[in-house]
């Protein structure tokens, strides 16, 4: 299992000092996709797979690879959350803003760049190197809200939930009760 550290608290959105507030990345998500379509959205992402180790991590691409990582853990060892009670449109809609359709083109393009990233949990350790852990922590809180909103029980889950955001964004249990006490 992923041992946890203490993460930081994620920005608060709504200060104006913030480095990217929720409107933000909608604008760019959608200029991105108009400019160059959906099927160019994780190219760089997509080579810098290739060699990761060659070239530095760009952060514009965060958000396409933690939607990688969240589809890579659908399909392996937690369909029953991500998939099965809250898809992961939801989860990217409800994190960065996005409207349904933007969602679903969104999902096309992590499934591209999750078929060129390499097998097995070395995906995951890598991305933790690299995405700052607000960033992980934002997304593991985006996942917990979803559940949250999807099922009338959410508390027989949070176990669940807890344990993904552990093992595939490296998020503790303690640091995602932090941050949902914090927003």
């Amino acid at each position: 299992m992923t041992s946890c550290t203490r993460l930081p608290p994620p920005p608060d959105e709504r200060h104006p000092d913030a480095p990217c507030t929720r409107g933000a990345r909608h604008a760019i998500f959608t200029a991105a996709a108009a400019r160059y379509g959906t099927g160019a959205l994780g190219r760089n992402l997509r080579f810098w797979l290739g060699a990761p180790r060659t070239a530095p991590f760009d952060p514009g691409d965060t958000p396409l690879a933690l939607g990688a990582l969240l589809l890579r853990a659908q399909r392996s060892d937690f369909p029953e959350i991500i998939g099965g009670i809250v898809p992961l449109e939801a989860v990217l809609a409800r994190r960065y803003d996005l409207t349904t359709a933007e969602a679903a083109e969104m999902r096309e393009a992590c499934e591209r760049v999750e078929a060129a990233a390499p097998p097995g949990p070395w995906f995951a350790e890598l991305l933790h190197e690299v995405i700052d852990p607000a960033q992980r922590q934002a997304m593991a809180l985006s996942l917990l809200e979803a559940v949250e909103a999807q099922t009338p029980q959410p508390d027989l889950l949070r176990p669940h939930v807890d344990l993904m955001a552990q093992t595939v964004l490296g998020v503790c249990p303690e640091d995602l009760a932090s941050a949902r006490q914090a927003g």
